[in-house]
């Protein structure tokens, strides 16, 4: 059983039943119920699941910085909580963010190695906000003004975003984040690479043209639409009946 769906994942279930030698499902998103009756409405992250550490922002906090911005003009940035780009990139992140010209929410984790420069709000002003430790994710996601994701891509981290129509940067770090950073690019096509290379240190001017690239896409934000439409219609019901009459027949006197 994976968690993911035919529409989105249909080849590569296959793919792994022909490699397994084993029947396959795909029984998700596996998300609480609350998410899916908040489908098309913004998501408060308690009602969906426990805070996770603190925080330097209150939700409301945040809610509020994103009412002030224009519908689909911020970009969020956040890699999850076990894993981030090294301190020289991080330093890289914290120029390009600088250098852009649009708003950004930037969730950094409580490490002295990777925090940003304490002048980098100062200097963006009201551009910029920087989350210390938890953040309301699904929130963020779903509020009008989120336009882009700057994401590691955990499965998680991915399906939410798809699940709220956020088209993906995609800067994966290790194991299946390479895997699922390539379902969202080459794929579904509902997004970028933050570079062509990440063997090599990733730079500022790569994460800028990838930032450019990403919130400038029109045609990608629509078949991201497409795609979070797929996702609230996707229908788990159905595989797990196919999983309960394989387990009934199996079960059954030879």
């Amino acid at each position: 059983m994976f968690n993911t769906c035919d529409d989105l994942d249909g080849p590569f279930i296959k793919y792994m039943e022909g490699q397994t030698g084993m029947p396959t499902w795909g029984v998700g998103p596996l998300l609480p119920e609350k998410y899916w009756q908040s489908s098309y409405s913004l998501i408060g992250d308690p009602v969906i699941r426990e805070q996770e550490g603190g925080s330097n922002l209150r939700e409301q906090e945040v809610i509020q910085w994103l009412d002030t911005k224009p519908r689909g003009s911020v970009l969020y940035v956040a890699f999850g909580s076990e894993v981030r780009p090294s301190a020289d990139e991080h330093n890289q992140l914290a120029d390009a963010l600088e250098d852009w010209s649009r708003p950004f929410i930037w969730v950094v984790q409580h490490d002295k190695d990777h925090r940003p420069d304490p002048g980098l709000l100062k200097r963006g002003g009201n551009r910029g906000l920087i989350i210390y430790g938890w953040a309301p994710q699904m929130m963020i996601l779903s509020h009008e003004s989120t336009g882009g994701f700057l994401s590691h891509c955990g499965w998680n981290s991915t399906m939410e975003a798809v699940g709220r129509g956020v088209p993906v940067l995609a800067w994966p770090i290790r194991g299946d984040q390479y895997y699922n950073a390539k379902l969202v690019v080459n794929y579904l096509k509902v997004g970028y690479r933050v570079a062509d290379d990440l063997s090599e240190m990733v730079k500022r001017d790569d994460i800028v043209k990838g930032l450019e690239r990403l919130m400038g896409d029109e045609e990608m934000r629509d078949r991201m639409v497409g795609m979070k439409s797929i996702f609230d219609n996707a229908t788990p019901e159905a595989a797990f009946d196919s999983f309960s009459d394989f387990v009934n027949q199996k079960l059954k006197p030879a």
